[in-house]
């Protein structure tokens, strides 16, 4: 009994993971507020890239969709190289053609990049608009506010499944002056990754964060509303040994335990008379399977139907 259950829990599990969508997180276009970011930083920062990555743990973390390496997919291939090129213990090596593809695609855009200080000016207290304050006294209230827009796009198709727009902010009030582009103690200009921890401890970088967190929580919680891929396969009846049947399509091709195949014995072929070209096959439905076993490249399942499946039959999933 509870060999059977664990059994049942197992097979749950992997439709559950069946369920899920195949997802590449693109790296973010800040080219509208460039101008903002390197005002602030006083450099190129790669904002773009850096969102990108936060977005990519978030979102993984969260195991809604399962996120695929694209940013340094050429070291993956460059690995995969490496394997088949004889100098790799074969058991070790990767495998070429095994990197998965994704089926949609997160991309998004920075809209807003900046300060909203107000500053109070006492004796000596210099304002830098926008950017900072620069010594002297008074008080001074300061707000970074970041905002992005984001869309989920069907890689096959380019339809927009999902968008989503969000807004992160953060505040900080300053007693007797002192440097606007400080925050905890780090200088804004100081920082020269958006992963970073200098940056992270910035006001700006605090509002970066909390844009992110609210723009990843969305694309998680719309990730049921998207839905499962419909994965088409079609294979051949390898061999037939009584009702278990052999076909040509394995996990390679997304095939699982549990599938059901429709099994048609195939007829003449439909040619364009004038070119000869294949236009259709007639093909008759014959019986059907159920996947009780999957390899890399074969499944095995066991046939009920009135007419005997053979090798060379068709099997399509349904």
């Amino acid at each position: 009994m509870t060999r059977r259950i664990a059994t049942v829990l197992l097979c749950s599990s992997m439709l559950a993971s069946a369920q899920k969508r195949t997802l590449a997180v693109e790296s973010f276009d800040y080219s509208a507020v460039m101008t903002y970011v390197q005002a602030m930083f006083g450099n190129h920062l790669p904002v773009g890239q850096g969102i990108q990555a936060m977005m990519v743990k978030r979102i993984a973390q969260a195991g809604k969709f399962t996120v695929v390496e694209r940013r340094k997919i050429e070291n993956i291939m460059k690995e995969q190289d490496f394997g088949a090129s004889g100098r790799v213990a074969r058991p070790t090596a990767a495998k070429i053609g095994k990197i998965r593809a994704a089926d949609m695609i997160l991309m998004g855009d920075v809209v807003i990049f900046g300060r909203d200080d107000q500053v109070k000016r006492g004796a000596g207290g210099i304002s830098i608009g926008g950017v900072g304050v620069a010594g002297g006294g008074g008080k001074a209230d300061y707000k970074a506010v970041v905002a992005m827009n984001y869309r989920i796009v069907d890689s096959e198709t380019g339809e927009i499944a999902q968008t989503g727009e969000a807004r992160g902010e953060s505040k900080r009030t300053s007693k007797g002056g002192g440097l606007a582009l400080l925050a905890g103690g780090v200088r804004i200009g100081g920082a020269s990754d958006v992963t970073s921890s200098n940056f992270a401890e910035t006001i700006i970088g605090e509002a970066v964060m909390d844009c992110v967190d609210k723009l990843a929580d969305q694309v998680n919680q719309q990730s049921a509303g998207i839905g499962a891929k419909e994965i088409e396969i079609s294979a051949n009846v390898a061999t037939v040994s009584g009702s278990t049947v052999y076909i040509t399509a394995g996990t390679n091709s997304g095939v699982k335990v549990g599938d059901s195949f429709g099994i048609s014995r195939l007829g003449k072929q439909i040619k364009d008379p004038a070119t000869g070209e294949v236009l259709d096959q007639e093909s008759n439905l014959i019986g059907s399977i159920v996947i009780s076993q999957v390899r890399e490249k074969v499944a095995i399942g066991t046939y009920s139907g009135a007419t005997p499946p053979q090798a060379g039959d068709r099997a399509e999933k349904k």
